[in-house]
């Protein structure tokens, strides 16, 4: 029998919903559908029936969740300790981070939901940004903690060694396109209400925004681990934001179903103490 046919029976069986169990799994509605289709075929009940707008699961189908769901875990354990554990992670700390071996490091998607989304899915067994969740299937580590700094080219017509207040809200910034909790870096970190920014250009990638500030006036911003990192190579000034703001607290979240597998905590304890040195 199809494996995969199994899990898209337990994720329908677990949200009673093919909506829900499409958007978990990644698939369309018509190929959850059809997998729940062909695995009644293959064992010759009914596994679903209407109830109002949605389904619920037959008898047949709460005996069939409750002979493979530890089974079907077993497998999906055995999978991750023969295979690299896949990481979204923030572009602030791939630098530090990037050289742990068996791990296949991507940078975290600029929608928050799509990080969340993939955890929840299997799609990635880790994510390191700053987002947090209250959701109960995932664990939070807080793992690093930065500060949030600007950078101005080192021949800046206005901008000398001190960045002010003033200059700093009149001249023009290269900003992330990157929201999270629905507000940009500035917002996301201050508490206060603050006047709006002069944007002149929006970047997917920090590594991007310092280069542009490095041929024009404009101010980019970073942590200032990564800023003290390119800035020498770049011809950039790192400056204090002057604003009241929180510092940078970066979070490794991953679904509660791994905290007690061992290669998952093999690698997470390799990246705590990755950071811990650098902090």
């Amino acid at each position: 029998m199809d494996l995969n046919l199994l899990t898209t029976f337990l994720a329908v069986y677990k949200h009673s919903s093919i909506t829900a169990a499409s958007e978990q799994l990644d698939l369309t509605q018509p190929a959850v559908s059809a997998a729940i289709k062909r695995l009644e075929t293959v064992v010759g009940k009914t596994l679903f029936v209407r109830e109002g707008r949605g389904i619920a699961p037959t008898g047949a189908a709460v005996s069939l969740a409750n002979k493979i769901e530890d089974p079907l875990n077993v497998i999906t354990t055995l999978e991750q300790q023969t295979n690299n554990l896949n990481i979204y992670c923030t572009e602030s700390l791939l630098h530090l981070i990037s050289d742990i071996d068996n791990v296949n490091f991507s940078e975290a998607p600029l929608q928050e939901n799509e990080l969340f989304d993939a955890l929840i899915s299997q799609k990635v067994d880790i994510v390191i940004d700053v987002i947090s969740s209250k959701k109960h299937t995932l664990i939070e580590e807080v793992l690093f903690t930065d500060e949030a700094v600007c950078l101005t080219r080192i021949e800046h017509p206005r901008i000398k060694e001190q960045l002010t207040q003033e200059a700093y809200f009149q001249e023009e910034h290269i900003a992330l396109k990157i929201k999270r909790a629905d507000m940009n870096t500035v917002e996301f970190l201050s508490d206060a209400d603050l006047p709006p920014r002069k944007i002149k250009i929006e970047t997917s990638s920090i590594a991007s925004m310092l280069m542009l500030a490095s041929s024009t006036n404009y101010i980019a911003s970073s942590t200032r681990s990564l800023a003290e990192k390119l800035a020498p190579q770049l011809d950039l000034k790192i400056h204090s934001i002057p604003l009241p703001l929180h510092p940078i607290k970066f979070r490794m979240l991953y679904h509660r179903r791994y905290a007690k597998d061992e290669q998952h905590l093999k690698v997470r304890e390799l990246i705590k103490k990755t950071l811990i040195k650098h902090k």
